[in-house]
């Protein structure tokens, strides 16, 4: 790998309490050591970015001692630490070709010698690369887990979902509610006025219903013109309610791209009971939402 003439990019701030902080630029590992190497190497057996931080942090403790670590990425939400914060810091803002990776913090309660810094600096080279390739398959994953219609999770989202929160429900006691929400009559909206419109439609119901919701609940386009909401923390009467909420909120949607057009909804609501399985929880809220579009559309039944 030829190595790259970009410098490392230092604004080096001294204060009592030392507080150090760099730009760590795109410099491949190539002549910097044998340590940086074997670095690189453990480093790229991992495409989770926070094991690679949690990795990189047992390998330069062997150089440098610390008593904390921390990773922030602020547009792909990732926050990991390790260890406690201290009186002395140095952080470090990790950016290749222009794009940053993110920011590394390391505390303790000595100051960090120069030598020590730079040592660090060296080792943070080996960082760069396979933190960038983690990061690149954390947002394939991510985009490979959104619908791109409506912006939200997808059906393979909710595959993963269930059962985990399923698991989380029976472990802890907590309640746990299925809604399966279904635009009535949307095949009419593409043959009356196409399918841009159709999608104009799946769009603005998919941001009622997720408006709707609490923060802690799920919102999945499961296909076609079918939503899923996984609430935890919520028993039936509460989905119930959730659910009138919903089909009512959609109801008041009058314009849709400038066009006046009445869209309901109708809902199935399943509330987690002792003899359910994730299948048989699934196919309780199903069935109710059946019974929902049998008796008239425009209302919501429960399991």
């Amino acid at each position: 790998m030829e190595a790259a003439t970009t410098p490392l990019v230092r604004n080096l701030k001294m204060v009592a309490p030392l507080q150090h902080r760099s730009k760590i630029t795109a410099t491949p590992p190539d002549g910097l050591g044998q340590g940086v190497l074997e670095l690189t190497g453990v480093l790229q057996t991992t495409l989770e970015a926070d094991q690679q931080i949690r990795l990189f942090a047992r390998h330069i403790s062997r150089a440098v001692e610390f008593d904390g670590i921390g990773y922030e990425h602020e547009t792909e939400h990732l926050d990991y630490s390790e260890g406690r914060q201290a009186t002395h810091s140095v952080t470090y803002d990790l950016v290749l070709e222009g794009e940053s990776l993110g920011t590394l913090m390391l505390y303790r309660e000595l100051p960090f010698a120069d030598e020590e810094i730079h040592v660090l600096e060296n080792l943070l080279c080996a960082l760069i690369y396979p933190l960038r390739n983690a990061l690149v398959y954390r947002q394939a994953v991510q985009r490979a887990l959104r619908d791109p219609l409506t912006g939200i999770p997808n059906r393979a989202a909710f595959e993963q979902a269930l059962p985990r929160e399923f698991e989380l429900a029976r472990r802890q006691g907590t309640p746990l509610s299925l809604l399966v929400v279904d635009i009535d009559h949307f095949k009419r909206c593409n043959d009356c006025y196409g399918h841009s419109f159709g999608d104009d439609v799946l769009k603005a119901v998919a941001h009622s219903v997720s408006s709707t919701v609490r923060r802690s609940a799920l919102v999945f386009r499961f296909g076609g013109e079918e939503f899923l909401v996984l609430a935890s923390h919520t028993a039936a009467i509460g989905a119930r309610l959730l659910a009138e909420r919903i089909r009512q909120n959609v109801e008041t949607m009058t314009t849709i791209s400038g066009r006046d057009l009445a869209v309901t909804v109708s809902v199935g609501v399943a509330s987690l009971n002792a003899e359910d399985d994730a299948k048989t929880f699934f196919d309780r809220a199903d069935t109710a939402l059946c019974r929902a579009k049998a008796d008239g559309r425009n209302r919501s039944c429960t399991s």
